[in-house]
């Protein structure tokens, strides 16, 4: 392998490792209560659920602020056309 990409994967593999360590941390610390995977974000009606407890305003947290200025997207499948009247 090239030393670019032996780096590339070192850095990789430690932002991983990190990620691993303080999701780990978070749920020690937390009395290891799985509901600190608890995530919900549901910006149609501006609720926030972050560990399991609801975000009272979730204007001031910087990822969820980006994301609230993405708008919403509509995947919802389009009507169908009318049908034409009968002569």
């Amino acid at each position: 392998m090239t030393s670019a990409k032996k780096v590339y994967l070192a850095v990789a593999g430690g932002l991983v490792a990190a990620g691993i360590v303080l999701a780990g941390i978070g749920f020690i610390a937390s009395g290891l209560d799985p509901a600190v995977f608890n995530t919900q974000i549901d910006l149609r009606d501006d609720t926030v659920v972050l560990g399991g407890v609801e975000v009272d305003d979730p204007t001031g947290l910087p990822l969820i602020e980006q994301i609230s200025r993405v708008g919403e997207v509509d995947v919802s499948a389009p009507g169908a056309p009318e049908a034409p009247a009968a002569p």
